[in-house]
């Protein structure tokens, strides 16, 4: 008869063993974009850059109307050791982007340092906003954007539409 304490101990090192095996499996290099669907906006990477929490920002009305303009959130970490620059940002179901910087342009041009990340709706980054778009939007649903930059390249996403944050605290708060 084996002891209880024996089996624990054998418990113990097949448990480890496991969760070694399933942390190592998502170990690799991967240069290609890639995308997730998640959290309140989504995720996406090119490159040495990342983009994270894509989304568009809730409609004032509850609704974006055909010809109307959205701002689009995003973090671009440059996870680089050169600087790149987002040189463009189109899409099929809107006619261009414009950012504050430079709003006569649909030419982004927002410099995202090495090392360093580049909030497109906080009070000390640049704003961007499309233009134009083709069809009604409502929360929960999106808009395909493709980000181009100099260095990096190009990735597509389906950015989605926030929800009012009173309508986020009441889905969460019922859970």
């Amino acid at each position: 008869m084996i002891p209880r304490l024996a089996w624990r101990s054998v418990g113990a090192v097949l448990g480890g063993l496991l969760l070694a095996s399933a942390v190592l499996a998502g170990c690799g290099q991967d240069e290609q974009p890639s995308q997730s669907f998640g959290g309140p906006g989504v995720e996406a990477s090119v490159g040495k850059m990342e983009l994270r929490n894509i989304r568009l920002d809730n409609p004032p009305a509850g609704i974006y109307e055909i010809g109307s303009a959205a701002l689009l959130g995003v973090a671009m970490v440059n996870e680089g050791s050169e600087d790149d620059q987002l040189v463009g940002v189109s899409g099929p179901d809107f006619t261009g982007a414009v950012t504050n910087e430079n709003p006569a342009s649909s030419d982004p041009a927002i410099p995202v340092p090495a090392g360093k990340t580049v909030f497109t709706d906080g009070p000390d980054g640049p704003v961007l906003v499309l233009v134009g778009i083709g069809e009604t939007l409502t929360t929960g649903k999106y808009l395909r954007v493709t980000f181009t930059f100099q260095r990096a390249g190009t990735v597509t996403v389906d950015a989605p539409v926030s929800a009012p944050l009173r309508l986020t605290l009441d889905r969460w708060l019922r859970k």
